[in-house]
């Protein structure tokens, strides 16, 4: 009976190591997708223009880094 308990708590253990690592892996890639996001953003803004001011190129850049967010998944 032992031997099945121990058995038991080692297919527990295992299932717990697991899980752990795909979260880990979700972490990573959601600040890989979120590093993509301002990358893109940036690009965005830069590419408004001589006559846009600040605030047509942080909107731009809002607008730009919000839907690469929504498309990725994530929360922005």
């Amino acid at each position: 009976m032992s031997r099945v308990k121990g058995l038991l708590a080692l297919a527990v253990l295992a299932s717990m190591l697991g899980i752990a690592v795909p979260a880990q892996a979700a972490k990573t890639n959601a600040a890989a997708a979120r590093a993509e996001c301002f990358r893109q953003a940036n690009e965005a803004a830069a590419n408004v223009g001589f006559s846009a001011n600040t605030a047509d190129r942080n909107a731009v850049g809002q607008d730009a880094y919000r839907k690469c967010c929504f498309k990725a998944g994530i929360r922005p």
